[in-house]
């Protein structure tokens, strides 16, 4: 079965790809996180302290952490820099990496190892959608606890009593209401994307794990039923 092994072979160094993308997109959100908390871009611009001064409109971003000052000439000012850059392309990495290993896995291996190796994915996949919802859940505060706690002025930059919490089962959500109208989700938008990407990649290769058991069984039942030569 050299095909086979091929394709594993192949699937094995895009998982090692897949894994290798995954840890530094990790590290380049922290570092990017740690960088523009630190940074107070927007002081630093409002003092003119740097830019060309003026007026500015700030722009911000969790996927990655990011605060721009865009001037009124174009000039855009941004706390991450690089860093942005090096994240999506470690993004980019991962998806390539990821779905091309999922293919091989589905279309190149057969038999009893295909449902092997795919129950073994499909594992670690609902271990990494547990994971990530835990991690949501648990750092927006208890179901219980009070609006002005869970929807603090620290983590939302709003600095007035929320008058009501909104949270949502999955993807996991808590959304800060306020009298006047404003919401303030504290889960970024990124981690509901990366929920609704680990269940289906569960289930597809669940599925996969399935199917190719009973392909299996098939033709042990065909090789067994066959007359001795």
């Amino acid at each position: 079965m050299p095909n086979i092994r091929a394709s594993q072979r192949d699937a094995d160094r895009l998982w090692a790809v897949f894994g290798v993308a995954l840890g530094a997109s990790f590290v380049v959100w922290m570092v990017s996180w740690l960088v523009t908390g630190i940074s107070e871009q927007d002081e630093r611009c409002a003092q003119g302290m740097i830019g060309p001064g003026g007026d500015f409109r700030l722009e911000e971003s969790s996927f990655p952490p990011d605060m721009s000052c865009v001037y009124a000439d174009g000039t855009t000012l941004s706390s991450a820099g690089a860093l942005i850059w090096i994240f999506w392309a470690a993004v980019v990495a991962l998806t390539v990496s990821g779905l091309g290993a999922l293919a091989l896995e589905l279309v190149g291996v057969r038999g009893e190892k295909a449902a092997s190796r795919l129950s073994r994915l499909a594992i670690t996949g609902a271990a990494a959608l547990a994971a990530v919802y835990t991690l949501a859940f648990f750092t927006t505060g208890s179901p219980k606890s009070d609006p002005l706690q869970t929807c603090s002025a620290f983590t939302t930059g709003i600095y007035e009593r929320a008058e009501s919490v909104h949270r949502t089962p999955f993807p996991a959500q808590t959304t800060c209401v306020y009298a006047d109208g404003k919401r303030y989700d504290l889960v970024p938008g990124w981690m509901a994307t990366l929920e609704w990407t680990l269940l289906a990649a569960t289930f597809v290769c669940a599925a996969g794990a399935v199917r190719a058991g009973r392909q299996a069984d098939e033709g042990a039942g065909a090789e067994a039923a066959s007359p001795m030569r």
